[in-house]
């Protein structure tokens, strides 16, 4: 007979939750962890997260307690496995929640003993969960913040879902400020961010040729100046916007860590995105996203909350998944400058303009 997992059953006092390991999906896993820590208020939270994630967790108010791991591969792997799990035996925890649906994540947990274990059944990793929660169609479909959410259901029922936030400390926003006058931007200057690459691959990806053109445009109709995000990986793709945009342009891929660059978005007027975890960050802090979608659907992976806009085309081949289009990638090239620019317009004019 399974175990009562509802907060006044008792015997819950430290709890772990296992983190997932992607920008946008931690901060769409925010809801989730905020709901665990409100069933269980009084007990130990802590957060198992790759180290390259740490400073998303660092200002989040519902955790006690941030672990790092380094994620790595290969056989060397295994005894860094080894290790942290006799770490995490070696703390007592009484729960674990498993955010991710790997094999790995939920060995992890296993072997650190952990007596209740709750995760996504899959096809092995089922064998090293006590409690396996089914990922039905309607899970899969839903927003990934619904997917983790759906995780922490069995402690109690959600009336009403938390939004994901991230909370900025003030040396942050001063960061951003000494940035932005480094950058000799006057004080007061409109800023329109974009984003235009994507981890999981070029076929979540709008042209940079046409990236550029619609940044010169803004430039040239608001005087903005246009912030450019990226992964050091995504250099290439900014010098070729920076091409088309030329000064009004700011490279800032790979200059900043994740709670600077979530001031340097939350300075910016708006952000133009393919689907990325800077989109998700953005509007976490607030800033209205005009996202551009292809190969993934924006049911699952939009942005969260009022005032976004979603350009998505009705093609027959999307959503795919691929990380490559293996045709003439129609989702993405039927999207133009003209329509995105209308868009980004009437956002600027209720922003800028607005009372």
């Amino acid at each position: 007979m399974k175990r009562d997992l509802s907060p006044a059953a008792g015997g819950i006092n430290r709890i772990l939750v296992r983190g997932v390991n992607w920008v946008g999906d931690t901060v769409l896993s925010y809801p989730a962890v905020q709901q665990l820590k409100t069933f269980f208020p009084k007990s130990h939270l802590a957060i198992l997260v790759p180290s390259y994630l740490v400073d998303l967790w660092k200002t989040f108010p519902y955790v006690d307690e941030i672990i790092p791991f380094q994620k790595k591969g290969g056989i060397g792997s295994i005894w860094e496995d080894l290790n942290l799990s006799q770490s995490l035996k070696e703390r007592n925890f009484d729960l674990a929640v498993i955010l991710p649906r790997s094999f790995r994540s939920a060995l992890h947990i296993f072997l650190a003993r952990i007596p209740i274990r709750i995760g996504y059944r899959d096809e092995w990793r089922s064998l090293f969960l006590t409690h396996g929660i089914r990922r039905t169609k309607e899970v899969l479909l839903g927003h990934r913040v619904y997917y983790y959410l759906k995780l922490v259901e069995p402690f109690g029922k959600i009336e009403s879902p938390p939004s994901p936030r991230i909370s900025l400390r003030e040396e942050d926003r001063r960061w951003a400020d000494r940035m932005l006058q480094d950058l000799g931007i006057p004080e007061g200057t409109p800023l329109v961010g974009m984003n235009p690459g994507a981890t999981y691959g070029l076929a979540k990806c709008w042209g940079p040729d046409r990236f550029g053109e619609l940044g010169k445009r803004l430039a040239n109709h608001w005087q903005t100046r246009i912030l450019l995000f990226g992964r050091e990986g995504e250099r290439p793709i900014v010098y070729e916007i920076l091409r088309v945009l030329g000064a009004k342009g700011i490279d800032l891929t790979g200059k900043t860590g994740l709670l600077q660059l979530t001031a340097l978005l939350e300075r910016c007027a708006l952000l133009v995105t393919n689907d990325t975890g800077t989109m998700h960050v953005a509007a976490a802090v607030g800033t209205p996203v005009v996202a551009l979608f292809g190969s993934t659907p924006p049911l699952t992976t939009g942005p969260w909350g009022e005032g976004h806009v979603v350009v998505k085309k009705d093609i027959s081949c999307s959503p795919c998944w691929k990380r490559i289009c293996p045709t003439d990638h129609p989702c993405m090239e039927q999207i133009t400058v003209d329509e995105v620019e209308r868009i980004v317009d009437r956002k600027l004019e209720e922003l800028i303009h607005k009372p």
